[in-house]
């Protein structure tokens, strides 16, 4: 393995052309970015001098980075220089100037600040790499795509660059169908045979790469990504889900049920919301998820949209579950609505409201290997009919992620009274949901709520006000969603579509991550044990990067990267080179010439090779 590290960066740094103008990063876990010791010069071995690095103030070299990295205010780059990351976590207020960032292998950069986008150029090199955005929203992001590239080629959203929510932020990174998050092992410990596991397709039974169904011991998700598990080939039996939110998880044992007994496996990007939405796709409330009592729904750049599996219709055929799995942004999946209810809502069709019948359908949706959202009854039959249909789930060993709930204060005396105290419909509100999550012990999402249609405005103003900085400090509630009644007494907008006193407080008040934890294995209705994260950042400078003396042994190119002409950089007689592109096919054979035209290639990454050596440069 570590063989292999340093090839990879050997690969990386023979293509760069070192002119005394390049510093490698030498420092510990966190250091100080601006910090001129934690740094090396190429030419001397020797720290560069004071004032080199200084926030606010051009930074006049090339940078190379290895490891997690704070720098207390704003990074500028003079023209045309470079930051190469990789395998490190650099945190910033913001980038600017005319500069190029490089993110290589598990490389990360996070922004406290906003990030104004005036010039600054963002190369993603590898699939393993992402920009967080904590003051930028995703339309923002997606309004300057014109500074993100994708190993050296242009970003398009959604074909080889994919914008996802980061709370009130967004988080930047490439789309790469081919790439693999999750990774197998045969034996504990990450020994013995290996597969690799892609995005979004369902593997299950014999399509499981490799011979691995039912062959696997530990494993690694990388950072950003959900990983679902389960031991039958259709999703259900023992599963779980596991979430790389922040870190990368690395369980070197698997607990005996999954243990050589997994035969469903399924990865997606992570999302990254607040606990607030809407109950209907309502655009303008400052929310970043929604549902519509549907699956024919979409998110867009700074929503994710949670589709519902509203009645039997929608889960009982495979097509229903492509549909599903096709939502590129949607990590969960909503189950039916009301289904209790034999006169209304989805009970009154299919027999649905008959427990047996609903569990049916249900075990469909674990095909999707999504978080399973269970059905959303009404307010008193959580404890009956939800609680009968849990006792099936678990019996069968059929997965519940998070417990759907509906209130409407329907236990009030006098129900119809318009003039309600808020203080005791409040505190109904919370006994409700505590009530609730003694019984299953699992995540809560109230998909509909409010403090019934009896009350007025001003009674439903004052209980959003005591309910919702309760709901953000309930770690219990994962989402909710207000749902005006129908009666026009607390609706969002006016009849002229403007705010109206609820829709404003709704709409200004700010939520917080509804999972805000680094990683996650998340409980269930039949798993409710979590496993030891195996994983542990290294900072290893000297690992990462060559010495002076070691580079000099090597050729490498200038300018990189370039339009025209690049130039190989050896004081060694060259006999033979080769121009591949980056799947390593041969385009073009040259003489021993050190120029090279390169003008006529395509804008992407390719690959020299000199002599048997191989150079990495971008075309642009």
């Amino acid at each position: 393995m570590k063989k292999k590290i340093c090839l990879s960066i050997l690969l990386l740094f023979i293509s760069l052309n070192l002119t005394g103008q390049d510093l490698k990063w030498t420092g510990a876990e966190n250091d100080d970015f601006f910090n001129e010791n934690n740094w090396e010069d190429f030419s001397n071995g020797l720290p560069p001098q004071a004032n080199t690095l200084n926030s606010n103030e051009q930074i006049t070299y090339n940078l190379y980075l290895t490891c997690n990295t704070i720098a207390n205010g704003t990074i500028i780059f003079a023209d045309g220089k470079n930051l190469f990351l990789e395998n490190g976590e650099l945190i910033t207020n913001t980038i600017t100037g005319p500069g190029i960032v490089n993110l290589n292998e598990n490389a990360h950069i996070i922004f406290d600040e906003s990030l104004e986008f005036n010039g600054t150029t963002f190369n993603f090199d590898s699939s393993n790499s992402s920009l967080t955005l904590k003051n930028n929203s995703p339309t923002h992001s997606y309004e300057n795509i014109e500074f993100f590239y994708v190993s050296g080629n242009p970003a398009f959203f959604n074909e080889n660059i994919k914008i996802d929510n980061y709370y009130s932020g967004a988080l930047i990174r490439p789309l790469d169908l081919s790439f693999a998050p999750l990774q197998l092992f045969s034996e504990e410990d990450l020994a013995g045979n290996s597969t690799n596991i892609n995005l979004f397709e369902v593997f299950s039974g014999d399509n499981i790469p490799d011979n691995f169904n039912n062959s696997t011991k530990s494993f690694t998700l990388e950072r950003g990504y959900m990983a679902t598990l389960a031991c039958n080939n259709d999703g259900t039996g023992k599963s779980k889900v596991f979430i790389a939110s922040e870190r990368k998880i690395i369980i070197n044992d698997l607990p005996s049920y999954l243990k050589n007994n997994i035969s469903f496996i399924r990865v997606i990007p992570w999302n990254w919301v607040n606990k607030k939405g809407t109950a209907g796709d309502i655009t303008y409330m400052n929310n970043d998820w929604f549902y519509r009592w549907s699956n024919n729904g979409e998110s867009d750049l700074n929503r994710e949209y949670a589709p519902m599996v509203w009645g039997r219709g929608a889960a009982d055929e495979q097509e229903d579950i492509d549909i599903l799995t096709s939502k590129l942004k949607s990590t969960h999946v909503l189950a039916f609505n009301e289904p209790d209810n034999c006169n209304d809502q989805s009970g009154q069709y299919g027999n649905m409201c008959v427990v047996d019948t609903a569990f049916t359908f249900y075990k469909n949706l674990a095909k999707t290997g999504m978080r399973l959202v269970s059905p959303a009854c009404r307010q008193d039959q959580v404890f009956t009919w939800l609680n009968e249909f849990n006792q099936l789930a678990q019996e069968e060993d059929v997965r519940i992620d998070v417990i759907a709930v509906h209130w409407y204060d329907w236990n009030s005396n006098p129900q119809q009274n318009p003039n309600a105290n808020p203080q005791d419909v409040f505190y109904r509100f919370i006994s409700y949901l505590q009530s609730v999550y003694d019984l299953y012990g699992l995540p809560i999402w109230i998909t509909e709520f409010n403090a019934n249609r009896y009350r007025n405005e001003w009674v439903h103003r004052q209980f959003l006000e005591l309910a919702l900085p309760y709901l953000e400090n309930l770690d219990y509630v994962e989402r909710y969603s207000f749902f005006p009644p129908v009666t026009d007494v607390a609706d969002f907008f006016d009849e002229n579509n403007n705010l109206t006193w609820i829709g404003e407080f709704y709409y200004n008040f700010q939520s917080s991550p509804s999972l805000p934890n680094q990683s996650y294995q998340m409980n269930n209705n039949i798993s409710n044990f979590e496993l030891e994260n195996n994983y542990e950042y290294n900072c290893d400078p000297e690992l990462s990067f060559l010495s002076v003396e070691d580079i000099n042994n090597y050729s490498s190119v200038y300018p990189n990267p370039s339009e025209n002409y690049i130039y190989i950089n050896s004081e060694k007689t060259i006999s033979e080179i080769i121009l591949l592109d980056s799947n390593g096919r041969r385009i073009k054979f040259f003489n021993g010439s050190k120029r090279i035209d390169i003008s006529f290639l395509e804008n992407g990454t390719y690959f020299l090779n000199v002599d048997g050596t191989s150079i990495k440069f971008i075309k642009k």
